[in-house]
């Protein structure tokens, strides 16, 4: 079982051209949001050049353009600075399968660390006995709690309301 007393925690969240890596996704977006103790920190997001085009589907989910990207640093940049900045604090996300998996995969390529540490607050809700909302998705979760998300699918808004999210999971279990 996860420790979820630790004073220290990196929320994380992707926005992203599609939903697999191996089929050539890519990151367009990361989120961070700090966690120390009980309180939430830096807020911060990072948009990121993709090779290929955003698509108007994606544009209209993430209001991420292909303009707003235009002349920003690919990921072989960013990454390495973001996976120290992450060090060996444990990383939190949503549906953590798809965040960490997305960023593993490129760290992987690139021959960095993967994430091995990681807390799904998916999963979290999965075993909180309060918890009855129809579903685990995000915006489910934090109407539950009655966290605002007032730009969903923005990763710096998600990893914010994720971190709320976290905040109320954890008080909830004690």
């Amino acid at each position: 079982m996860e420790n979820y007393f630790l004073d220290e925690y990196i929320v994380v969240d992707l926005e992203t051209t599609g939903l697999n890596p191996q089929n050539g996704d890519e990151i367009i977006e990361i989120g961070v949001t700090e966690i120390k103790g009980d309180d939430i920190k830096l807020n911060y997001s990072r948009l990121v050049k993709p090779n290929s085009i955003i698509t108007t589907f994606i544009s209209n989910l993430t209001n991420i353009t292909n303009e707003m990207v235009e002349n920003e640093k690919k990921i072989e940049e960013i990454l390495p600075k973001f996976r120290e900045y992450i060090g060996d604090r444990t990383v939190i996300a949503h549906n953590a399968k798809f965040d960490v998996g997305f960023l593993n995969h490129y760290l992987s390529i690139m021959g960095l660390e993967t994430i091995e540490n990681y807390i799904c607050t998916v999963e979290m809700l999965k075993t909180t006995k309060n918890y009855n909302g129809k579903n685990k998705k995000l915006e489910t979760a934090c109407n539950f709690y009655g966290i605002e998300n007032s730009n969903a699918h923005r990763a710096y808004s998600d990893t914010h309301a994720t971190a709320k999210l976290f905040l109320k999971i954890r008080e909830d279990r004690l």
